[in-house]
């Protein structure tokens, strides 16, 4: 039996030889369930969105359309500049890279424009299916409604997201599989 020293003086903890590892992690994990089934079954308030009045909360928001469009550029020279492979999952990122970045673009339009176009500009009932657009019908009108289709270009970029990771995953499962015609000692 093996005893350590206590949080307090003058106390031990004594357990028997490779039970403080599985006591330990028997615990936490007790305290871990636990918690979780408490903020399961009695939740509270997690204030997880933090509202701004404006225009600060849509100026920081912007402000991360421009970090995510800069991180896509130089994620994208990168690959360019220093290519890994020149398989078909890198050219599916790299699609998927244009996608996002077209989004992005039309996403940050929008975003402006709303700011600049009038709140009546946009006809709104509680279905979203019967929007449209009120007079005069100008050029800003027009981008801004068929900005708001973003989802064109979000769906695409997640689809050859998708199609990539799945490939990177295929040719890693495949470098790793023993090939069968390899002898064997």
């Amino acid at each position: 039996m093996t005893c350590t020293p206590g949080a307090t003086k003058g106390m031990k903890i004594c357990l028997a030889p490779g039970r403080a590892l599985l006591s330990q992690g028997i615990i936490m994990t007790v305290v871990m369930v636990l918690s979780i089934i408490k903020d399961t079954a009695f939740p509270v308030k997690a204030y997880a969105v933090q509202i701004h009045g404006a225009p600060e909360g849509l100026i920081v928001h912007m402000m991360g359309h421009v970090f995510f469009f800069s991180a896509l550029i130089f994620l994208l020279y990168i690959l360019q500049r220093h290519p890994i492979d020149e398989g078909r999952a890198w050219r599916y990122l790299k699609i998927s890279i244009f996608f996002w970045l077209a989004w992005n673009v039309d996403t940050f339009v929008v975003h402006w424009l709303s700011i600049l176009l009038p709140t009546d500009a946009l006809y709104k009932t509680s279905d979203i299916f019967h929007h449209r657009l009120n007079p005069p019908i100008t050029w800003q009108r027009w981008v801004f409604y068929i900005g708001k289709f973003d989802h064109f270009l979000c769906v695409p970029a997640i689809y050859f997201l998708a199609l990539s990771l799945k490939n990177f995953c295929q040719t890693a499962e495949r470098r790793l599989k023993p090939e069968k015609d390899s002898p064997t000692r």
